[in-house]
């Protein structure tokens, strides 16, 4: 499934045919670019239109993220003694852009570059897009923490900034 029909199937039916109402039908063929503008389309309709779409975007994040993640950042999880070696073990192999560290008991992951193909490959990619990582964030952590997180999105390429910044709150730093 291409990424923009994933993003069409999370909606709920009403706003999925409002959508596509809209801006049409987008081919489960289409490349990359097609799919990046229909996409960018889409939330910007979507937000001139009242559609809420962090939720969607949520799921579209936990959809990207593999399972073997999961179980890999668990793994990781059980192993250390902290919150710090955990994010420290997080770093050395990668897993959320190996800028991972605590402040004020929240977790900060940074992206230095975009991760994402879809902002690259459309000029002014609507920034809700990046509820997309911070839904993966979200799945990830709580999956992780065996508790529901809150995502905060604080700054992200697509708006202009040099690198992306979420925070991850509502963790327990009981290790």
């Amino acid at each position: 499934m291409n990424k923009a029909t994933r993003i069409l199937s999370n909606m709920s039916p009403d706003n999925c045919r409002t959508i596509t109402t809209a801006l049409g039908e987008i081919s489960e063929h289409a490349d990359l670019g097609t799919q990046a503008q229909y996409i960018s389309d889409l939330l910007n309709y979507a937000e001139t239109n009242d559609i809420p779409m962090q939720g969607v975007m949520y799921k579209c994040g936990g959809n990207c993220l593999a399972k073997e993640i999961i179980e890999l950042a668990k793994d990781i999880y059980e192993k250390s003694s902290s919150m710090d070696e955990f994010l420290a073990g997080m770093n050395d192999i990668g897993i959320g852009g190996k800028n991972l560290h605590m402040e004020n008991g929240k977790i900060i992951a940074i992206y230095k570059n975009c991760y994402c193909d879809i902002p690259q490959e459309v000029q002014n990619c609507n920034p809700s897009y990046c509820q997309c990582s911070a839904g993966w964030f979200y799945h990830l952590f709580s999956a992780v923490l065996g508790k529901t997180v809150s995502v905060k999105i604080v700054n992200t390429i697509t708006n202009g900034a040099k690198e992306c910044t979420f925070e991850i709150m509502d963790i327990t730093n009981d290790k």
